[in-house]
């Protein structure tokens, strides 16, 4: 499971921040197993997942179900994450059908088939639409047909297990899988673990004699090693219950105090990674970044600047459709956006920051309870943390046709729980509008509904790190980009430009 587990977890880890819900109608239970989720050495929720067979029309087929319940601290206060995925596949291993659903929201449904031999599969997302269709690149196995592979290469004894595994959760990504056989371990085995969607994060598997997973560990920078260990119901639920680790503080890192960061203009930021290759930041929406080495890069961040759009974004259906977290389809985004009181003149500009006003203003709960919620749950119940000012924001913003995706990254922060300055991990918006200037020529722009006043709310002391449609959700492979950086970089001030010394 922690094969595809790995950014869920980092999601959370970044505070941006399943579910078996009992046997279905001609479903049988084969199995069923327990697993304790751990963080830097302290319980930090539960997993369950289970096996089942199918009977009547769905004879001959295998259904793996998973349910992973994660519970933290952020800044003292608790964020619950709660993760399912269903997956259906013939006994021969080809896949039928998908679903992933978060925190009990509206699950996406994906349907497989094979047309002129390659995969494509149709996405249904509920409210935010469906017919959708797919095309998957090169073969994949499906879970059970994965987990059946891995098992016989063990036991032949391989030295190394190398596959390609569909990961629904990161919205049909394909992962590239490899496992290195290590030592035993009383009768298991240890392997090493390299997976394409989270590149430089060193993992483990512990396999039994017969195969078969009995423990996972990926290793965190600054958080510690997230640990997954088969176990019984009684231990996963006490691990659940016992959780009080705190994201925020781990992830912070410390700089030198920035005296009035929210007024200046322009600023520079040297990051600089513990290990080659470590940081890799772009050069999009108000930020120019430069590498100066395998491990720094220089970054200056304009707030007046925009990045030139590439050859097709503004009809770009990846900046415009409706997802399952930017569901603007659904009834409470658009009764939000009916009370919106946007300029008259249809300047998109304009109606972007008014519908950034409307968004921190509507969010009257600013809290860390949710992680990840999606539009309409952030409209409906007015409240939560960065990632639903920052998902609501590019939810208005494409149901009005403005092109607009969810950045993610550092901000500043003069003080986190009495741990002094620093940057703490942030999501915010960027919009595809024509350029203030007069020249018409569309820029992407960043908009912050975190801060209150006129303007876009956004200030210069934001390092970017990734950008993103959240077709994947909240496991979107795009913040995958920062799973390196996780306790490993340190930020300096740079040459600031009219502003903060």
């Amino acid at each position: 499971m922690t094969r595809r587990g790995a950014i869920a977890l980092f999601v959370a880890a970044l505070a941006f921040l399943c579910g078996a819900r009992g046997a279905w109608a001609g479903w049988k239970t084969v199995e069923e197993r327990w697993w304790v989720q751990e963080l830097g050495g302290k319980p930090c929720g539960r997993m369950v997942e289970r096996i089942e067979a199918g009977d009547g029309d769905d004879a001959g087929r295998v259904r793996t179900s998973s349910r992973v319940e994660l519970r933290f601290r952020r800044a003292g206060q608790e964020t619950r994450v709660e993760l399912e995925t269903v997956f259906v596949e013939t006994a021969a291993g080809e896949p039928v059908e998908a679903s992933v659903a978060q925190g009990g929201g509206t699950p996406v449904r994906y349907r497989f088939a094979k047309e002129e031999g390659a995969w494509v599969a149709t996405v249904d997302r509920g409210a935010a639409g469906a017919g959708e269709r797919r095309k998957i690149e090169g073969e994949f196995l499906a879970p059970r047909a994965a987990s059946a592979l891995v098992a016989a290469r063990h036991t032949a004894g391989a030295a190394e297990i190398a596959f390609r595994a569909i990961d629904v959760q990161s919205g049909l990504s394909v992962a590239e899988i490899v496992m290195t056989r290590g030592k035993a371990e009383g009768g298991d085995t240890l392997y090493a673990t390299r997976n394409s969607l989270v590149p430089g994060v060193a993992g483990s598997e512990l396999l039994g004699a017969d195969g078969r997973t009995v423990a996972t560990t990926v290793d965190f920078p600054g958080l510690g090693e997230f640990r997954s260990r088969l176990a019984d119901k009684i231990a996963a639920d006490r691990a659940y219950e016992a959780a009080t680790f705190d994201l925020l503080v781990g992830t912070f890192v410390k700089t030198a105090a920035i005296a009035r960061h929210g007024d200046a203009p322009r600023l520079a930021f040297t990051v600089r990674a513990d290990a080659d290759g470590g940081v890799d930041l772009p050069s999009e929406g108000a930020q120019v970044a430069r590498r100066i080495d395998a491990r720094t890069q220089e970054v200056e961040i304009d707030v007046m600047r925009g990045s030139a759009a590439a050859e097709g974004d503004a009809t770009d259906q990846r900046w415009l459709r409706a997802t399952e977290l930017l569901d603007f389809e659904s009834g409470p985004v658009k009764e939000l956006l009916a009370k919106a009181k946007l300029p008259k003149d249809g300047d998109a500009y304009r109606d972007a920051e008014a519908l950034r006003r409307l968004v921190y203003r509507h969010l009257r709960r600013k809290d860390l309870a949710t992680a990840f919620g999606s539009a309409s749950d952030a409209a409906r119940t007015q409240g939560g943390d960065c990632t639903e000012h920052a998902v609501l924001l590019a939810a208005l913003l494409r149901a009005k046709g403005v092109p607009a995706r969810v950045a993610s990254g550092l901000v500043y922060v003069p003080d986190l729980g009495g741990q002094g300055p620093g940057f703490g991990w942030h999501l915010w918006t960027q919009a595809l509008v024509p350029a203030p200037d007069g020249s018409k020529k569309p820029v992407w722009i960043d908009l912050d509904a975190t801060v209150g006043g006129g303007g876009r709310g956004y200030h210069a002391a934001h390092i970017l790190v990734a950008t993103s449609d959240l077709s994947g959700g909240a496991t979107d492979p795009a913040f995958a980009r920062a799973v390196g950086m996780l306790g490993g970089i340190t930020i300096e001030l740079g040459i600031a430009i009219g502003g903060a010394k």
